[in-house]
């Protein structure tokens, strides 16, 4: 048996191998991606790409735009590499093997960064047997503050990075954001009456304090999917933060 699975993303507009065993992408990587709306033939950034499905997702969607993959494993950041030539995608996408702590770019080159940054600190998560998938589920060489500083440094002026995290962690990352940048949270909520397990989260110099909007809703009270579920993991639609769905913010405090 193969040691990795070819497996057919967005109705088989995208085809990814990943590893059978260990950390295999999904819909988390596609919400990131849908949440990234870089400025026309604009410059992207993925911090720790994986086997690299939001960076494809967003060049199919934006064929103007230009995304660099940045993955520390050698391994892992080959497949990426061949996931972007499976695709036919070389041309504006690339994959670059170094780490999030020294990531290896000019300040200020990128007009977005998106990251689905490790959901544990080490140590305080269930451990996995498969050691690849444990160590993309919890922080090593870098924790999450350093992944906000790396995205905040690696952006142009008036640029913004989009995060994907556990909600439990959204005020870490809050607190971590450099002086002057402000916020915009999105919940992605499952069954209504539940709390949103994850968030989305955007910042950058051009946004005002710290709003969270009223959440995404994916899953209707029996378990269905809401009409948004298949727009966004079957068809790759964007998420449009300002669309009439979620458009009720509010202001939350932003710890110091």
């Amino acid at each position: 048996m193969d040691d990795w699975t070819d497996d057919r993303v967005l109705e088989g507009r995208i085809v990814l191998r990943q590893p059978r065993q260990g950390f295999r992408s999904g819909a988390d990587a596609l919400l990131l991606a849908a949440a990234c709306d870089p400025p026309d033939g604009g410059r992207a950034l993925e911090l720790g790409c994986g086997t690299g499905m939001p960076m494809l997702a967003l060049g199919w969607r934006r064929p103007d735009v230009r995304v660099v993959g940045l993955e520390r494993d050698p391994a892992t950041a080959a497949l990426a590499a061949f996931n972007v030539r499976r695709n036919l995608l070389s041309r504006r996408l690339s994959v670059v093997c170094g780490d999030v702590a020294s990531a290896p770019f000019a300040a200020g080159a990128f007009d977005l960064v998106l990251a689905n940054p490790p959901y544990f600190v080490e140590g305080r998560h269930r451990r996995s047997p498969n050691v690849e998938r444990d160590r993309a589920r919890a922080e090593t060489t870098a924790g999450l503050a350093q992944w906000v500083a790396a995205a905040a440094t690696a952006l142009r002026s008036g640029g913004q990075c989009v995060f994907i995290l556990r909600s439990e962690r959204l005020a870490e990352y809050l607190a971590a954001l450099p002086a002057g940048f402000g916020a915009e949270v999105l919940p992605l909520l499952g069954r209504p009456g539940r709390p949103a397990k994850r968030v989305l989260a955007r910042a950058g110099a051009g946004l005002t304090g710290v709003n969270q909007l009223e959440g995404l809703a994916l899953h209707r009270a029996d378990g269905s999917e809401t009409a948004l579920a298949p727009a966004l993991f079957r068809h790759g639609a964007p998420i449009r933060w300002h669309s009439a769905l979620y458009r009720g913010a509010t202001r939350i405090h932003r710890p110091s």
